[in-house]
């Protein structure tokens, strides 16, 4: 299958396909720096793939699609001013691949934005062969310069040199920045509303400039209104602002991002996805113990809206959020094999085919905030729409499917939410003390649902396009079929473990001598202990953007630059070895437990040294009032004979530990021994001799 984006080698040409339809696959050479849309049947094409003269190979510039501009750099400025002006071309399939077609549009179009023909053929090139998205349109400046760094203010002005405006102007150094905040913090980010010249004129007023005295020369070389801009900009992002000047309340009822674009149709599969949750109406139980009770759990669902087939699912515990959002996402991506494989159902590949991120998903605005939106909306070129509070008939399709879902495992389950509150009626049924199904139990009949939904399900109400033969069956597989095979698909591969690695949670972590630190677990991988992070003397960055998956604690994915096609996997060091095998909710749910016994353990700590500086306190004074006064005594006198003193004290300790024995043991009684045959045998002496009286025997001559 020829799917939109894919990249081929063909001997030594490299080649993107653009669009499919029926026979025709219109394809770009993208290492032809004058190359063209051009048209090859589709038979050809299989015809090479079988010869093995036509392969499939790595998007070579996925790296470049997947790194964004700096916000408010020229590059960015340059992508904008490319895709606004190619934006609407674009998408005028087919016309914009044929030769005739496109030069009449063209020449409509490259005058109404203000470019040369050549530029806009450039740009169009340029998002062909790049990858069709918004990325492909940046240009090459991450390299030149000193990215991110401000320049030092010197002797010399920078920028410009004034041609009308009389005076010389001067260089913005720390001390004017600090002028500008307090100006742009009290004069314009406030609710008053005031004007931006409003804060320049302010500012002016603090950098000195009388206003009752009228001396054009001294605003002359005061700071300009430009470069009072330029600080403006550079560190308050719209945002910032609009949060700030219409409140948190007035920006999020009037002024939420509205990321992606409507369409009024659908073009094909892949064209638009919707993605909702629901709590299930069945209590489960614990796969651990049976006899208790774990509640209803989440589902979430992602479904074509073209074919109604659904392309992804999440069934967990997790709380409706960005956390399972992500899971159904992921899912999405995934070769629905492995993951049936995983509860013991074997599938084949044509049962549920969908693999790959749409153009376009409709979502709550819930889940759909936040930095994975800059992921899937600049790196996977995926536009995101979302649904205003309390129009859930904005995303009718997957709303519906969770009604058809839930009622047709309803008669097989016990522990069913039938809607009528516990405890409404006297003596009624406790629903919850009926569950049976474990959350493994329940994933399988949800999947098997999917399955017969995907293959089986007639869809009475479906709507066709007036191209749909009215032989086709309306089967959500059999309209995904068709429609990849007749329609402008818009669905587009994308590596599994990128985007998986891309949706995750990301935040910062520490770099310490003991590993990389995220919730006081310790990580290390081999490219850390390269560039020597781990070293005491280290003087480096102490932070680093990381990944990590709240349903494993093992791993985390250090990000080591912006880029989102690069990662370092880190693992836990034996340091860590208590929290292996844990959730990140696990994890956090113990150091809270170690930190309260910390708690109480200091408390004891503090009693326990209380107690003891009492006993000290207590043998030391009685020790003072028992030593005998000397002060009579010379010193001289009082130091003489330590170590005769020592010997006395030590054979006084052995006294009194032998003693202490002898009373503890008992001193052992001696027996009578009577001799055998005494009469004819003198008494014999068995006593050790004692020499001691020759030895110490005085001489008679003394």
């Amino acid at each position: 299958m020829f799917l939109h984006n894919d990249v081929y080698a063909m001997g030594s040409r490299r080649i993107r396909i653009l669009w499919t339809y029926e026979q025709i696959i219109i394809w770009i050479d993208i290492d032809d720096k004058k190359a063209l849309p051009e048209n090859s049947s589709k038979i050809e094409f299989e015809h090479l793939v079988a010869n093995d003269e036509l392969k499939n190979i790595d998007d070579p510039y996925i790296v470049k699609v997947l790194t964004s501009p700096k916000a408010g750099s020229k590059s960015e400025l340059i992508q904008k001013k490319a895709w606004n002006a190619i934006k609407d071309v674009v998408n005028l399939q087919p016309d914009i691949y044929r030769r005739k077609e496109r030069g009449i549009i063209i020449n409509d179009a490259f005058k109404k934005h203000g470019v040369t023909k050549q530029t806009y053929y450039r740009y169009l090139r340029r998002y062909w062969k790049f990858g069709n998205c918004q990325n492909a349109l940046s240009a090459n400046y991450d390299k030149c310069g000193s990215a991110g760094e401000k320049r030092k203010a010197g002797q010399s002005k920078r920028g410009r040199p004034r041609t009308r405006t009389p005076g010389h102007g001067l260089n913005v150094d720390d001390n004017i920045r600090k002028i500008f905040r307090v100006a742009i913090e009290k004069s314009y980010l406030k609710k008053g509303k005031y004007e931006f010249t409003y804060a320049f004129n302010q500012m002016l007023i603090a950098f000195g400039i009388d206003p009752l005295k009228k001396d054009p020369m001294a605003i002359a070389e005061a700071p300009t209104e430009m470069q009072f801009n330029y600080f403006f900009k550079q560190e308050y992002s719209p945002i910032e602002v609009t949060k700030r000047r219409e409140g948190d309340v007035n920006y999020l009822k009037d002024f939420r991002p509205v990321l992606g674009t409507s369409t009024a149709e659908v073009a094909g599969p892949g064209s638009r996805y919707q993605i909702d949750a629901t709590i299930g109406d069945v209590y489960l139980v614990s796969s651990i113990d049976r006899s208790k009770i774990i509640g209803r759990p989440v589902i979430y669902i992602v479904v074509d809206v073209f074919s109604r087939l659904v392309t992804g699912v999440y069934v967990g515990l997790e709380s409706p959020s960005w956390v399972s959002a992500m899971e159904a996402l992921a899912n999405t991506v995934c070769e629905k094999q492995e993951f049936c494989k995983v509860f013991d159902i074997d599938i084949s590949p044509e049962q549920w085919p969908a693999v790959g991120l749409p153009e376009v998903i409709m979502a709550d605005k819930g889940e759909m905030l936040g930095r994975h939106i800059e992921v899937l909306s600049k790196a996977f070129h995926v536009s995101i729409e979302n649904a205003a509070a309390y129009r859930a008939d904005w995303k009718g399709i997957v709303e519906r499917y969770f009604r058809t879902i839930q009622v047709k495992f309803k008669p097989y389950v016990e522990g069913y939410v039938p809607g009528i509150p516990i405890g409404k009626k006297r003596n009624g049924p406790d629903y919850r003390l009926d569950a049976t199904l474990t959350l493994h139990e329940f994933t399988q009949m949800i999947i098997r649902c999917i399955l017969y939904y995907n293959n089986d399900h007639c869809l009475t109400k479906y709507d066709p396009d007036a191209d749909i033969p009215a032989t086709l069956e309306h089967n959500p597989r059999t309209l995904w079929e068709w429609g990849i095979k007749y329609r402008t698909g818009k669905l587009r591969r994308a590596p599994e473990d990128l985007v998986s690695i891309n949706l995750l949670p990301h935040t910062q972590a520490t770099i310490t001598e003991k590993g990389i630190c995220l919730f006081k677990c310790f990580y290390t991988n081999a490219e850390a202990l390269g560039l020597g992070w781990f070293e005491r003397n280290y003087s480096g960055v102490k932070k680093i953007t990381v990944a990590y998956d709240p349903y494993s604690a093992n791993k985390i994915y250090i990000r080591p630059n912006n880029k989102y096609d690069e990662y370092w996997i880190a693992t836990l060091t034996p340091r860590s070895r208590e929290f292996s095998d844990m959730t990140i909710w696990e994890a956090w749910q113990r150091n809270d437990i170690k930190a309260s016994t910390a708690a109480t353990s200091r408390l004891k700590k503090k009693s326990g040294e209380l107690e003891l500086d009492y006993h000290l306190k207590g043998i030391a004074e009685t020790a003072k009032s028992a030593k005998p006064d000397v002060s009579h005594i010379p010193k001289s006198q009082q130091t003489k004979g330590i170590r005769q003193n020592r010997i006395e004290e030590k054979e006084h300790e052995r006294m009194k530990k032998t003693q202490a024995k002898s009373n503890v043991t008992g001193k052992p009684s001696i027996a009578e021994v009577v001799p055998i045959n005494s009469k004819n045998k003198p008494e014999t002496s068995y006593d050790i001799p004692n020499m001691l009286n020759d030895l110490f025997e005085e001489d008679d001559d003394e």
